[in-house]
Protein backbone atom coordinates (compact mmCIF):
# COMPACT_ATOMS: atom_id res chain seq x y z
CA UNK A 1 0.00 0.00 0.00
CA UNK A 2 1.71 3.16 -1.19
CA UNK A 3 0.08 6.30 0.14
CA UNK A 4 3.10 8.47 -0.67
CA UNK A 5 3.22 9.65 2.93
CA UNK A 6 -0.24 11.22 2.65
CA UNK A 7 -2.15 10.99 5.94
CA UNK A 8 -5.25 8.82 5.80
CA UNK A 9 -7.11 9.08 9.12
CA UNK A 10 -10.82 8.29 8.89
CA UNK A 11 -13.47 8.51 11.61
CA UNK A 12 -16.99 7.12 11.58
CA UNK A 13 -19.07 8.52 14.42
CA UNK A 14 -22.54 7.51 15.58
CA UNK A 15 -24.75 5.74 18.07
CA UNK A 16 -25.29 2.00 17.83
CA UNK A 17 -27.59 1.19 14.94
CA UNK A 18 -27.05 4.58 13.30
CA UNK A 19 -25.35 3.27 10.14
CA UNK A 20 -21.74 3.59 11.22
CA UNK A 21 -20.93 -0.08 10.70
CA UNK A 22 -22.61 -0.13 7.29
CA UNK A 23 -20.42 2.74 6.12
CA UNK A 24 -17.21 1.20 7.48
CA UNK A 25 -17.97 -2.03 5.65
CA UNK A 26 -18.78 -0.09 2.50
CA UNK A 27 -15.35 1.53 2.68
CA UNK A 28 -13.65 -1.82 3.29
CA UNK A 29 -15.44 -3.50 0.40
CA UNK A 30 -14.41 -0.67 -1.90
CA UNK A 31 -10.80 -0.54 -0.69
CA UNK A 32 -10.16 -4.31 -0.41
CA UNK A 33 -6.82 -3.81 1.38
CA UNK A 34 -4.55 -6.87 1.01
CA UNK A 35 -3.06 -6.20 4.45
CA UNK A 36 -5.66 -5.37 7.11
CA UNK A 37 -5.87 -5.63 10.85
CA UNK A 38 -8.70 -4.85 13.27
CA UNK A 39 -8.94 -4.01 16.97
CA UNK A 40 -12.27 -5.77 17.39
CA UNK A 41 -13.59 -5.70 20.99
CA UNK A 42 -17.15 -6.58 19.93
CA UNK A 43 -16.18 -9.33 17.50
CA UNK A 44 -17.87 -7.55 14.58
CA UNK A 45 -15.29 -7.95 11.83
CA UNK A 46 -14.65 -11.68 11.77
CA UNK A 47 -15.90 -11.88 8.19
CA UNK A 48 -12.97 -9.65 7.15
CA UNK A 49 -10.20 -11.71 8.69
CA UNK A 50 -9.12 -14.48 11.02
CA UNK A 51 -9.86 -13.73 14.67
CA UNK A 52 -6.98 -14.12 17.12
CA UNK A 53 -7.03 -13.63 20.87
CA UNK A 54 -3.36 -13.38 21.84
CA UNK A 55 -0.67 -10.85 20.97
CA UNK A 56 1.63 -13.72 20.00
CA UNK A 57 -0.87 -14.95 17.39
CA UNK A 58 -1.35 -11.39 16.16
CA UNK A 59 2.39 -10.88 15.67
CA UNK A 60 2.68 -14.16 13.79
CA UNK A 61 -0.16 -13.16 11.47
CA UNK A 62 1.41 -9.76 10.77
CA UNK A 63 4.59 -11.39 9.46
CA UNK A 64 2.85 -12.52 6.26
CA UNK A 65 3.10 -10.62 2.96
CA UNK A 66 -0.71 -10.43 2.98
CA UNK A 67 -2.91 -10.74 6.04
CA UNK A 68 -6.43 -10.19 7.30
CA UNK A 69 -6.59 -10.48 11.06
CA UNK A 70 -8.98 -9.36 13.80
CA UNK A 71 -7.71 -9.06 17.34
CA UNK A 72 -10.33 -9.70 20.01
CA UNK A 73 -9.01 -8.44 23.38
CA UNK A 74 -11.44 -10.46 25.47
CA UNK A 75 -14.49 -9.55 27.55
CA UNK A 76 -12.72 -7.67 30.34
CA UNK A 77 -12.32 -3.97 29.49
CA UNK A 78 -9.84 -3.61 32.36
CA UNK A 79 -7.37 -5.61 30.26
CA UNK A 80 -7.74 -3.42 27.19
CA UNK A 81 -5.07 -0.82 27.98
CA UNK A 82 -2.10 -3.19 28.03
CA UNK A 83 -3.33 -5.20 25.07
CA UNK A 84 -4.04 -2.09 23.03
CA UNK A 85 -0.51 -0.83 23.63
CA UNK A 86 0.96 -4.10 22.36
CA UNK A 87 -1.49 -4.21 19.46
CA UNK A 88 -0.43 -0.73 18.33
CA UNK A 89 3.27 -1.57 18.67
CA UNK A 90 2.81 -4.67 16.52
CA UNK A 91 0.82 -2.83 13.85
CA UNK A 92 3.31 0.03 13.61
CA UNK A 93 6.15 -2.44 13.26
CA UNK A 94 4.32 -4.36 10.51
CA UNK A 95 3.52 -1.20 8.55
CA UNK A 96 1.95 -0.89 5.09
CA UNK A 97 -1.56 -1.90 6.08
CA UNK A 98 -5.11 -0.80 6.82
CA UNK A 99 -5.83 -0.68 10.55
CA UNK A 100 -9.29 -0.26 12.05
CA UNK A 101 -9.92 0.59 15.70
CA UNK A 102 -13.47 -0.05 16.87
CA UNK A 103 -14.73 1.94 19.88
CA UNK A 104 -11.73 4.23 20.25
CA UNK A 105 -13.33 5.65 23.40
CA UNK A 106 -12.62 2.30 25.15
CA UNK A 107 -8.87 2.81 24.92
CA UNK A 108 -8.30 6.59 24.85
CA UNK A 109 -9.63 9.67 26.64
CA UNK A 110 -9.86 13.29 25.50
CA UNK A 111 -6.62 14.08 27.32
CA UNK A 112 -4.77 10.79 26.99
CA UNK A 113 -3.55 8.91 23.94
CA UNK A 114 -1.42 5.84 24.73
CA UNK A 115 2.08 6.46 23.28
CA UNK A 116 1.94 3.56 20.81
CA UNK A 117 -1.42 4.76 19.49
CA UNK A 118 -0.19 8.34 19.31
CA UNK A 119 2.71 7.11 17.21
CA UNK A 120 0.30 5.44 14.77
CA UNK A 121 -1.92 8.50 14.44
CA UNK A 122 0.99 10.97 14.16
CA UNK A 123 3.63 8.97 12.30
CA UNK A 124 1.70 6.09 10.78
CA UNK A 125 1.63 7.58 7.31
CA UNK A 126 5.42 7.19 7.14
CA UNK A 127 4.86 3.47 7.82
CA UNK A 128 2.21 3.23 5.12
CA UNK A 129 -0.63 2.92 7.64
CA UNK A 130 -4.17 3.82 6.65
CA UNK A 131 -6.12 4.36 9.88
CA UNK A 132 -9.86 4.02 10.39
CA UNK A 133 -11.75 4.55 13.65
CA UNK A 134 -15.31 3.91 14.76
CA UNK A 135 -16.87 5.24 17.95
CA UNK A 136 -20.20 6.00 19.55
CA UNK A 137 -18.76 8.61 21.92
CA UNK A 138 -16.48 11.15 20.21
CA UNK A 139 -16.46 13.38 23.30
CA UNK A 140 -14.64 10.60 25.17
CA UNK A 141 -11.98 9.99 22.50
CA UNK A 142 -8.43 11.18 21.99
CA UNK A 143 -8.70 14.86 20.97
CA UNK A 144 -5.36 14.81 19.16
CA UNK A 145 -6.55 12.10 16.79
CA UNK A 146 -9.94 13.70 16.26
CA UNK A 147 -8.36 17.04 15.44
CA UNK A 148 -6.10 15.42 12.85
CA UNK A 149 -8.62 13.33 10.92
CA UNK A 150 -8.63 13.66 7.15
CA UNK A 151 -12.16 12.30 6.66
CA UNK A 152 -15.23 12.16 8.93
CA UNK A 153 -18.69 10.69 8.50
CA UNK A 154 -21.03 11.38 11.40
CA UNK A 155 -24.43 9.86 12.11
CA UNK A 156 -27.12 10.41 14.70
CA UNK A 157 -25.80 10.60 18.27
CA UNK A 158 -27.55 10.35 21.62
CA UNK A 159 -25.62 12.66 23.92
CA UNK A 160 -25.50 16.44 23.82
CA UNK A 161 -21.77 16.53 24.53
CA UNK A 162 -21.02 14.31 21.53
CA UNK A 163 -23.13 16.52 19.26
CA UNK A 164 -21.30 19.60 20.51
CA UNK A 165 -17.90 18.05 19.87
CA UNK A 166 -18.79 17.05 16.31
CA UNK A 167 -20.43 20.39 15.51
CA UNK A 168 -17.21 22.14 16.54
CA UNK A 169 -14.99 19.71 14.62
CA UNK A 170 -17.04 20.05 11.44
CA UNK A 171 -17.62 23.79 11.82
CA UNK A 172 -21.40 23.32 11.92
CA UNK A 173 -24.25 24.42 14.14
CA UNK A 174 -25.40 22.22 17.00
CA UNK A 175 -28.80 21.92 15.28
CA UNK A 176 -27.11 20.32 12.29
CA UNK A 177 -26.08 17.46 14.56
CA UNK A 178 -29.55 17.29 16.09
CA UNK A 179 -31.09 16.88 12.63
CA UNK A 180 -29.11 13.73 11.81
CA UNK A 181 -31.34 10.66 11.95
CA UNK A 182 -31.65 6.97 11.13
CA UNK A 183 -35.25 5.96 10.51
CA UNK A 184 -36.58 2.47 9.83
CA UNK A 185 -39.96 1.77 8.20
CA UNK A 186 -41.62 -1.55 7.45
CA UNK A 187 -44.07 -2.96 4.96
CA UNK A 188 -45.48 -6.45 4.83
CA UNK A 189 -42.42 -7.67 2.93
CA UNK A 190 -39.55 -5.21 3.39
CA UNK A 191 -37.69 -3.09 5.90
CA UNK A 192 -36.30 0.23 4.65
CA UNK A 193 -33.70 2.21 6.59
CA UNK A 194 -33.01 5.83 5.70
CA UNK A 195 -29.71 7.11 7.14
CA UNK A 196 -29.11 10.85 7.20
CA UNK A 197 -25.47 11.62 7.95
CA UNK A 198 -22.87 14.30 7.28
CA UNK A 199 -19.42 13.83 5.80
CA UNK A 200 -16.38 15.98 5.35
CA UNK A 201 -13.14 15.28 3.54
CA UNK A 202 -10.55 17.72 4.86
CA UNK A 203 -8.12 16.98 2.03
CA UNK A 204 -10.44 17.56 -0.91
CA UNK A 205 -12.70 20.12 0.73
CA UNK A 206 -15.78 18.03 -0.07
CA UNK A 207 -18.44 18.37 2.60
CA UNK A 208 -22.19 18.11 3.05
CA UNK A 209 -25.15 15.97 4.07
CA UNK A 210 -25.57 12.46 2.72
CA UNK A 211 -28.56 10.13 2.62
CA UNK A 212 -28.15 6.36 2.50
CA UNK A 213 -31.18 4.14 1.86
CA UNK A 214 -31.05 0.44 2.63
CA UNK A 215 -33.84 -2.02 1.86
CA UNK A 216 -34.01 -5.65 2.89
CA UNK A 217 -36.62 -8.36 2.68
CA UNK A 218 -38.22 -9.64 5.86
Amino acid sequence: MDNSNRPDLRAYIGATGSGKGVSIREHLDKLKPPRRVFWDPLGEYGSYGKTVTTIKALCEALKADKFAVCFWPGPNAQDFAGKFDLFCRAVFSAGNCFVHIEELNDVTTPTHAPPAWRRISKQGRHQGLSVCVGTQRPADCDKAFMSGVTYVRVFTMRFKKDKQVMAELLDLEYKDMQDLSTVETETATTVTTVINCYERDFRTGQRGPKTITLTRKK
